[in-house]
């Protein structure tokens, strides 16, 4: 049988996402287990060339990634993974084993994404649920591996106080504001990653799995959403197309 990591090479991406899905945790055993990892590394490796690509644009058109404060603070657009970036991403496959493949392979070799900022032919970009994808939090020096474990105690005290555990929420893994708090406008809870893992990809909110998220976005330039009741008008005509040009299906 011809491997995953052959099909996804040959182009195959999206039924080797539903194959591999479709295995569930045995993707983690063997024979599986290598061939879904050289899977995931593969696609963050297109998703990284994406997000330089996307970045090097924003820029070359004046955008400037600023934080989502009333000060509208300049920061990066991407911080590459730093040195430890691995220890993270092994820390959070032994906590929450099983850890999805997809989102230790972004942690290893994408980095932190923001492009939450001010894009001078475009206001109305924060309206659009610009990409952000932050896991090591770098913008705030480190320290994802502290603020994760806090939030996994603070969930296991209350699943514990809980009278039903069977009603209790899955824990998430914040990765990004919601469409409105990117805005800087009161919203929703953030985007997360439900934990543990069911299977080589992870579920962001209970239908909607991790890699379909990105591609979503990145077949938008970065910029998938459309606040219409805050306000939102589209960009100048091509901006958007000229954004998503030739990035790669993850």
């Amino acid at each position: 049988m011809t491997s995953y990591f052959a099909r996804y090479q040959a182009g195959e991406h999206d039924d080797v996402w539903r194959d591999l899905r479709a295995l569930g945790l045995t993707a983690f055993d063997e024979p599986h287990r290598e061939d879904a990892q050289a899977v995931a590394r593969e696609m963050a490796d297109r998703a990284r060339r994406n997000v330089e690509t996307v970045v090097e644009r924003l820029q070359a058109d004046g955008f400037v990634a600023a934080r989502n404060d009333d000060e509208a603070t300049p920061r990066p657009a991407h911080f590459p993974p730093s040195d430890g970036a691995a220890d993270l991403a092994d820390w959070l496959e032994e906590t929450f084993a099983p850890f999805p493949m997809t989102v230790s392979a972004w942690i290893r070799q994408v980095g932190d994404v923001w492009l939450v900022g001010e894009h001078p032919l475009w206001p109305q970009s924060l309206l659009a649920d610009p990409l952000v994808v932050e896991l090591e939090y770098s913008v705030h020096g480190g320290g994802a591996r502290e603020y994760f474990a806090e939030e996994w105690q603070n969930w296991q005290d209350d699943a514990d106080d809980s009278e039903d555990a069977d009603d209790a929420q899955p824990f998430q893994l914040d990765f990004a504001p919601d469409a409105l708090h990117k805005a800087n406008i009161s919203g929703d809870g953030p985007y997360g990653i439900q934990l543990p893992g069911i299977g080589v990809d992870g579920l962001v909110g209970p239908t909607l799995w991790f890699v379909d998220d990105l591609n979503t976005a990145f077949s938008s330039g970065g910029f998938p959403g459309s606040l219409y009741e805050e306000g939102y008008i589209d960009p100048p005509e091509g901006l958007r197309e000229g954004l998503a040009r030739d990035l790669l299906r993850l």
